[in-house]
């Protein structure tokens, strides 16, 4: 059965927004500022433009195969099972971390109200036992909500959609109005404040770890409705653009706003001690500050509205990724199964477990959010590798949306990737290292210690070990030059500037690499039937 398309540009465009703007804007400004100072508007700008290439790209992948959970696919398509896997398991832990990260943008709100929930590490705001036993019961409603979630949402997702976008821009508004501090901007001879405290290093980390690269991610929801799309060659790529200059221009100015609402007291320490009464909810004890006592209600009522909506589809989603693992024979068969009430409870369990162990690597709201980015990217750099492959596969196949460029686009995309990748520092990379690697042990586990060596519904039956190849110098190389690149953790032997060059490089190599070993057409089309009959989409773009 084929999607209808109905969906016009202003559908699209507003599904992009109302996925970029999320919790993330509720900290961001705050992180970005302590990280860069007043030039992390000039963070927001770079983020939302690398991001906008990566965008198109997977607008011409989404437009071919409108289907749920596209990005877990499309490098079964191009390169087979085992990369399948790896990207669908960095998929899986980037939505059980979110949940935690969700649930921490709540309690950390909360903590403004009930100082016992939170306390003060090293300058960061951490939870005391009773802020982790609160994200706890948190995620025991997230749970329960989850089993009537789906009409609850559908039924809420206007309100929910707008109440995101209006508060925000309210806040930027407001907070220009009552407080306009701009000595703080470090522009001019009279400031007493630098406008980029920590160099360029600042500016490029706070794209990676204070929750910019974050913030952008959601703009797959309209390229994942690039099938039911009127007129995809003209809205998709117009939608992405429009939306993500629309959030640029949102989160710039939330940026600025907040900066220059500062009182002097806060920035006494300088930009990276910035500290205020109530910054464990830093947009409400600003407000608060300022005596906008209306705005500080209305933001702790934001800041359950947007991560509980965002949880509930987090627990949803991440337990049918088990559930599909599981019918996969990636995961035991104990998780595939299904309650009475048609929800794989299990699947569920297994991510609140590990969605609370998330907070022990994770020490507060920025470190998980710098490691979420990170695997973010991580998964999304696959999608130009996959638009390469799959023009020299299937040819012949139907693009509704034709990027123009292709190949140019394609390596830009894969190379911004790859540089927001690397300015999370050494720190974020070795744990994404050490998630790739876990996730080919159970690989490893799940197909040759198991039962379950083959997909009993004949997707990708074959392991393809030759055509992931290319990963292994991929994360490898990868986690040397991020060793000693001068980002956290590194040992600072790669100078400013040069790193653009090694990165440049690098990305170029395993771009063709990764094209080199692709599937040959023959397994490309076996497996692009199977998954489009196994999700009902035969005639999907043929």
């Amino acid at each position: 059965m084929k999607l209808k398309r109905s969906i016009g540009l202003f559908g699209i465009m507003c599904a992009s927004l109302g996925g970029m703007v999320g919790s993330g804007w509720l900290f961001g400004s705050l992180y970005a500022a302590q990280m860069a100072g007043p030039a992390s508007i000039i963070s927001w700008l770079i983020g939302g433009f690398c991001i906008m290439f990566l965008a198109l790209t997977f607008a011409e992948l989404t437009a071919m195969f409108p289907i749920s959970g596209g990005v877990a696919a499309f490098p079964i398509f191009t390169h087979g099972k085992l990369v399948g896997f790896i990207l669908t398991w960095i998929t899986w832990i980037t939505y059980v971390v979110s949940i935690s990260q969700e649930v921490q943008s709540t309690i950390l709100y909360m903590g403004n109200k009930f100082p016992s929930l939170v306390q003060k590490v090293n300058e960061n705001n951490v939870f005391t036992p009773f802020g982790y036993m609160a994200c706890f019961l948190t995620m025991l409603v997230l749970i329960f909500l989850n089993s009537f979630g789906a009409k609850f949402l559908a039924n809420a997702n206007n309100f929910i959609s707008v109440w995101k976008l209006l508060v925000p821009f309210a806040v930027v508004v407001v907070f220009l109005f009552t407080s306009h501090n701009f000595s703080n901007m470090g522009i001019g001879s009279s400031s007493p404040h630098e406008f980029a405290p920590n160099g360029i290093n600042g500016i490029f980390s706070a794209v990676a770890l204070a929750g910019v690269v974050y913030s952008f991610c959601g703009f797959q929801h309209a390229a994942l409705l690039a099938g039911e799309s009127k007129r995809p060659q003209r809205d998709i790529p117009l939608a992405l653009i429009l939306s993500i200059l629309i959030a640029i221009a949102l989160y710039t100015g939330l940026q600025y706003a907040f900066i220059t609402a500062l009182p002097e007291s806060a920035l006494a320490n300088g930009w990276k001690s910035i500290s205020f009464v109530g910054d464990s909810g830093p947009l409400a004890g600003l407000a608060a500050s300022l005596g906008v006592i209306w705005l500080v209600t209305v933001l702790y009522i934001d800041a359950v509205i947007s991560p509980f909506g965002t949880g509930v589809l987090y627990v949803a989603s991440s337990a049918r990724i088990v559930q599909t693992m599981s019918q996969s024979g990636n995961s035991p068969k104990f998780f595939a199964k299904i309650s009475k009430s048609g929800i794989p409870m299990r699947a569920i369990f297994l991510n609140l477990v590990v969605s609370m162990l998330a907070f022990l690597p994770f020490s507060g709201w920025k470190a998980i959010v710098s490691f979420l980015s990170s695997a973010l990217i991580f998964s999304f750099a696959v999608g130009p590798i996959c638009l390469i492959a799959l023009r020299k596969q299937q040819p012949e196949r139907r693009r509704p949306f034709n990027l123009p460029f292709y190949k140019v686009f394609a390596f830009i995309a894969f190379y911004v990737c790859n540089l927001m990748i690397y300015w999370s520092g050494w720190n974020v990379i070795w744990k994404l290292g050490v998630t790739v690697i876990t996730g080919f042990v159970v690989f490893v586990i799940s197909n040759y210690l198991s039962r379950n060596t083959l997909d009993p519904e004949h997707v990708a039956t074959k392991l393809d070990f030759k055509c992931a190849w290319w990963l292994i110098p991929y994360m490898l190389i990868f986690c040397v030059i991020s060793y000693y690149s001068s980002f956290e953790g590194g040992q600072h032997l790669i100078p400013n500037g040069w790193d653009f060059l090694v990165v440049a490089v690098f990305s170029l190599l395993i771009f063709i690499l990764s094209v080199k070993f692709c599937l040959p057409k023959a397994e490309s089309d076996k497996n692009t039937a199977s998954i489009l009959a196994k999700k009902g989409n035969t005639n999907c773009c043929s």
